[in-house]
């Protein structure tokens, strides 16, 4: 009997890997490596993860006691996302943007979840998958005004029509923010590298050196669509297919007129790829009135807001984000 049961004990241990107690020092030698330099300061995988086991403590019981999931986790593009989110969160710190109530933090949780395409009415869920992007968010809201006039709704929805009443017809080159053998997010240098490339090929496409079509033979990365010469055919503004940052980025400041010719928009950095888009025709449907679409160009406005205030307070902040690490 003693020896049936010491054969199913390793049996167990086959099947569920090293025991915690021999993995316990890796798995503590990952959550201290540093994972962000920022003026000067150096923040660990544990800093930032502290801050998302706040809203999702199942991430907590997993990262602890599974050192393979852990691994693959703190290298992962999604991890890269959440320490830049925590960098900006310490900028906000700095400059002493008070936290905003739950009831604030749960409203922006909702408008998060909405616009990335999630069915949740739980804004628990939202928290747990984008917590430190929806607090930063939440605390630069509660610094803008609590309504927009008129005059400043029209403006903003007549600097870009097609947001609320239009589709683009659109192709693209995108590489991505990730290795495509491991999955691991691409370090700084190597994200730059690839930005740079797109930021050269619309260069070369505008002085007509180089055609779009060459251009996606050589340099699309988009297993679909390279194979069709980039088209990605019409999107609107909340098509949940895309990226939220992408689309967002890709429907600014289009004005308020019918754009018949190509125009070309980027290097537009999304949170997973690098996005050099062709904007094929714009169209918009005839008269519109801002009165039909006023709550999305308040969002729309919020928005906007939100992200020239970050820019300006990360404008002087000196920041490194060193993910993937070295395991």
């Amino acid at each position: 009997m003693l020896k049936q049961m010491i054969f199913g004990l390793l049996c167990c241990a086959s099947l569920f890997g090293q025991q915690p107690s021999d993995t316990q020092p890796q798995i503590e030698k990952v959550m201290s490596t540093t994972v962000l330099q920022q003026n000067g300061a150096n923040y660990s995988a544990k800093d930032v993860l502290k801050n998302l086991f706040e809203n999702d403590d199942s991430l907590r019981e997993i990262l602890q006691r599974d050192y393979d999931y852990l691994k693959l986790y703190i290298n992962s593009q999604k991890f890269y996302n959440h320490v830049r989110w925590f960098s900006n969160s310490l900028v906000l710190d700095a400059e002493e943007i008070p936290n905003v109530s739950q009831q604030a933090l749960i409203n922006e949780a909702l408008f998060w979840a909405e616009e990335r395409g999630s069915q949740t009415i739980n804004p628990q869920a939202a928290l747990s998958q984008g917590g430190l992007e929806i607090a930063v968010r939440a605390r630069l809201i509660a610094l803008q005004k609590a309504a927009y006039s008129t005059t400043e709704l029209r403006t903003h929805f007549y600097s870009s029509i097609p947001e609320f009443a239009g589709i683009i017809k659109l192709s693209w080159i995108r590489l991505p923010l990730f290795s495509s053998e491991t999955g691991a997010a691409l370090g700084e240098d190597e994200r730059m590298a690839r930005y740079m490339v797109l930021d050269k090929v619309a260069q070369s496409i505008n002085a007509e050196e180089l055609s779009w079509e060459d251009a996606v033979k050589s340099y699309c990365k988009d297993p679909v669509t390279s194979k069709r010469q980039g088209k990605v055919g019409y999107i609107k503004r909340d098509d949940v297919k895309f990226e939220e940052t992408f689309r967002r980025q890709l429907f600014s400041d289009l004005g308020s007129k019918r754009i018949d010719s190509i125009l070309l928009r980027g290097p537009i950095i999304g949170d997973s790829w690098i996005y050099l888009a062709r904007l094929e025709s714009v169209i918009t449907k005839g008269v519109v009135e801002l009165q039909l679409f006023k709550d999305e160009v308040q969002r729309s406005l919020v928005n906007r807001n939100l992200y020239a205030k970050l820019i300006e307070l990360t404008s002087e902040v000196t920041r490194s984000i060193l993910i993937p690490i070295t395991l």
